[in-house]
């Protein structure tokens, strides 16, 4: 399966306190076992990271992850068209800027947004993405 990953779902997976840990991590399991595919924006590495890094884990060990059970990933990154495109995505949806990336990377991509934010998936819908939660 190939979806656009909130970072807050990877995040979830990952943390074992955080309120939709066994869902997020269901979902992920195909993911680390290489056979769903991810398309993510570049902020989702750093959204993970930092997520992770500031609750204590290494940065080394949180990278070594990444290189392993995140390799089926595709990474989109912004320049200044695209750019105007998320301006777009926040006009209709009204989402803050991370959240309309994600739904912008959804929307240009044409795939579900699996996130754990309902308020992102309902204003998603306002631009044509459909997703679901973990």
């Amino acid at each position: 399966m190939r979806y656009v990953l909130d970072a807050s779902v990877a995040v979830a997976a990952l943390r074992e306190n955080e309120p939709f840990h066994a869902d997020a991590l269901r979902r992920c399991m195909p993911l680390f076992l290489g056979s769903d595919e991810i398309v993510v924006p570049a902020i989702f590495e750093v959204e993970v990271l930092a997520a992770l890094v500031r609750r204590g884990a290494a940065v080394a060990s949180v990278s070594r992850f990444f290189d392993l059970h995140f390799a089926n990933r595709t990474i989109v990154t912004i320049g200044p068209r695209a750019a105007r495109a998320v301006r777009a995505v926040v006009g209709v949806t009204r989402l803050r800027a991370a959240d309309a990336l994600y739904v912008w990377v959804a929307a240009r991509e044409g795939l579900p947004l699996v996130t754990g934010d309902q308020d992102v998936l309902d204003r998603a819908l306002l631009a044509g993405v459909r997703g679901s939660a973990p």
